[in-house]
């Protein structure tokens, strides 16, 4: 019974990722109404995605390498504590 749902939900899930795929204009000729420049009359941003990058990886190097690092202790300690034991 649990093979019959995971088919059909994923039969679903294949059937929003086609419609979403199908209407979406691939040819550009379709103008999106958004732009990363601003209005007239507007003023631009002061930060962005690259000042952040930035910040990260000169000022905040020790601390992200760190969260890295721990990060990596936690996926490792979720995969030793969900592994199954094999009955000798």
């Amino acid at each position: 019974m649990v093979k019959v749902k995971t088919a059909i939900l994923m039969l679903i899930f294949l059937a929003t990722l086609i419609v979403f795929f199908a209407a979406s204009p691939w040819d550009g000729a379709e103008k999106s109404p958004y732009s990363f420049e601003p209005r007239e009359g507007v003023r631009a941003p002061e930060s962005g995605v690259g000042d952040i990058g930035v910040e990260l990886f000169t000022v905040y190097l020790f601390a992200f390498e760190v969260l890295a690092l721990v990060l990596l202790a936690a996926m490792i300690a979720a995969i030793y504590v969900a592994r199954k034991e094999i009955p000798k």
